[in-house]
């Protein structure tokens, strides 16, 4: 069967929005979940597509779902439907597992046949094993022990068991085909106008995963990524697109239907930097020194099984530079959209992140 009506969620964010563009121009028929002022940011940016629309969904938690699945036949679940883990920890964890099975339950009623989740590789342990059942020992007993300094392990144990709910719910609902996607991080160009999401440079946040290519252009940067692994956002948004109807996902059980995804190369950021600087000369007085750029290998994956089930090709990998470049290019035209609303100071804070 193919299905013609989709709904994302978190379709204002970098891989949700390159995932909406892309079922767009093969003419499908796309509803979006945005909240409060992405509404209409997220209206502008795909205004030129007849077969999107955007709806408001305050908190995908609690909100009531059954308008928005309506008609709907495959949910792409992208957002990160959890509170944020530096709140009240018994409600992280509440929502992590009840909030997850409502939206679940919720799209099930409506007709919806296939959900695909995005996830996270922070659910894997880094050193392996990787497989579809392996998760990473922490837990909330171990959030709950955390201090503010280390409120990622709160996220990370909201994530796993928000997976762990996903596939419990997916082996007792057997009618609802449900894959879960757990890149690494995403690189890579965001979707054309995507300068109304990113409309100040107080809301570079918003520039997800990206940002750390942002602060490239700051000569004294000293934020960068902590943690391996990456991939390009083109390439995790076909992955998605393409479990949707990828038979041979059939052949397995409802929690063997998980998978990590990262790229096949290492993310040199010393390498990178001084690739932009030759391709792209004109900016070679914003870029940082290379000399406190990490070097990390490549996240332990599974290219054998990425590929028979979600259709990255071993040889088709988008690489490290070209990703970083594409996504420059489109940074810089958000740039050019602050100047222009009159903002003179376009730089970033250059100050630590996850400290």
């Amino acid at each position: 069967m193919l299905y013609s009506s989709y709904f994302v969620t978190g379709a204002s964010g970098l891989l949700g929005s390159n995932i909406v563009k892309k079922l767009l121009d093969a003419g499908h028929r796309v509803r979006g979940s945005a909240r409060g002022d992405k509404v209409s940011q997220l209206a502008k940016v795909f205004v030129e597509y007849k077969n999107f629309t955007v709806v408001d969904v305050p908190d995908l938690a609690t909100s009531d779902l059954s308008a928005a699945f309506e008609g709907i036949e495959v949910l792409i679940h992208v957002a990160a439907f959890l509170p944020s883990f530096r709140g009240d920890i018994d409600i992280v964890e509440k929502f992590s597992k009840e909030g997850t099975e409502k939206i679940f339950n919720s799209a099930r009623l409506s007709g919806v046949k296939t959900i695909i989740v995005t996830g996270s590789q922070v659910t894997y342990n880094i050193d392996g094993p990787i497989g579809p059942r392996d998760w990473q020992l922490v837990t909330f007993d171990d959030a709950r022990k955390t201090t503010e300094a280390q409120h990622f392990v709160v996220y990370i144990a909201q994530k796993i068991l928000s997976e762990q709910t996903i596939m419990n719910w997916a082996e007792k609902h057997p009618d609802t085909r449900v894959v879960i996607i757990d890149p690494t991080y995403i690189f890579g160009p965001f979707v054309p106008n995507y300068k109304y999401i990113v409309n100040h440079p107080k809301h570079y946040i918003l520039e997800s995963s990206n940002y750390f290519i942002h602060f490239l252009l700051r000569p004294e940067n000293k934020v960068f990524v902590v943690y391996p692994g990456w991939m390009d956002v083109r390439d995790i948004a076909d992955a998605h697109i393409y479990a949707v109807h990828n038979k041979a996902i059939d052949e397995l059980e409802p929690k063997d239907r998980r998978f990590i995804l990262g790229a096949p190369e290492d993310h040199d950021w010393k390498k990178v930097i001084a690739h932009v600087k030759a391709s792209r000369p004109e900016l070679a007085d914003r870029l940082c020194s290379p000399d406190n750029a990490p070097v990390f290998p490549m996240q332990v994956t599974e290219l054998d099984r990425t590929e028979r089930y979600l259709g990255v090709k071993k040889g088709s990998y988008t690489s490290f530079a070209k990703s970083v470049v594409d996504a420059i290019d489109t940074i810089l035209d958000i740039e050019r959209y602050w100047k222009e609303q009159g903002i003179e100071d376009v730089s970033l804070p250059n100050v630590p992140l996850f400290n």
